[in-house]
């Protein structure tokens, strides 16, 4: 039974860590613990050490994909990915805003998510109504 625990596979699109200048040193003392990871069917993103954390929205539930750089961040060639959860008024998460930050190569990145948000909303079938 446990190893069947251990052989899941997420299909992971894309995984990444934090790249800012703190980020980098933790990584090459390998005590950078927080990881982004997007899979077929989910954003996952995990933090902690002593207490780890594992936040994971499901990608038919994210809208309105969206990458900032600031000057900082430009000249290392990271930047932010910000989500919106859209549970359309089912749950208290609605509206919230979801950040993956410090990313390299951002806008490859917001367009990675933007498309497996959207394969995953056509293999649901799922429709929306815009509010008028």
């Amino acid at each position: 039974m446990e190893e069947n625990i251990k052989n899941v596979d997420f299909e992971v699109i894309w995984e990444g860590k934090p790249s800012g200048l703190w980020q980098r040193f933790l990584t090459s003392i390998h005590m950078n613990f927080t990881t982004y990871q997007i899979t077929k069917d989910e954003l996952i993103i995990t933090t902690g050490f002593f207490k780890k954390k594992t936040n994971t929205v499901e990608l038919y539930m994210l809208k309105d994909p969206d990458s900032t750089e600031s000057l900082y961040q430009r000249m290392l060639g990271i930047g932010t990915i910000s989500v919106v959860i859209d549970t359309h008024g089912t749950s208290d998460r609605q509206g919230t805003k979801v950040w993956v930050r410090n990313v390299p190569e951002p806008a490859k990145v917001r367009k990675l998510l933007r498309d497996a948000i959207e394969a995953d909303v056509m293999e649901r079938k799922i429709t929306y109504f815009d509010k008028i």
